[in-house]
């Protein structure tokens, strides 16, 4: 994948150049992102994260949306790349060993 992923935002070699995460849900509608320890942690100068998640996470993270018309909209096709942009994140600090970063519900 030299010149980035799907020609994205912040271009890198290889996801595992990316922060790495796990997700899991705490209760309903709150989910949580943990650091994977099965790799090296992050340094924070990442450009990119991603994240591993069950099956439902997955599919119903975004299933309000498509089922509201998101795909319609924005004449997605199956198979279209998009990229999802969280300005909510905006004010994480992760100057901190654990980083701990609340973000409002809309």
């Amino acid at each position: 994948m030299p010149g980035g992923i799907i020609g994205g935002m912040n271009p890198v070699t290889s996801g595992d150049k990316c922060v790495q995460t796990y997700a899991t849900r705490a209760t309903q509608g709150e989910w949580h992102l943990y650091d994977d320890e099965r790799l090296a942690g992050p340094t924070w100068s990442e450009v990119c994260g991603r994240s591993a998640m069950s099956g439902w996470i997955n599919s119903t993270s975004m299933g309000g949306a498509f089922s509201s018309g998101f795909s319609g909209k924005y004449r997605l096709l199956d198979k279209d790349p998009y990229w999802v942009d969280f300005p909510e994140f905006g004010h994480c600090d992760a100057s901190k060993a654990t980083v701990t970063c609340t973000v409002p519900k809309p």
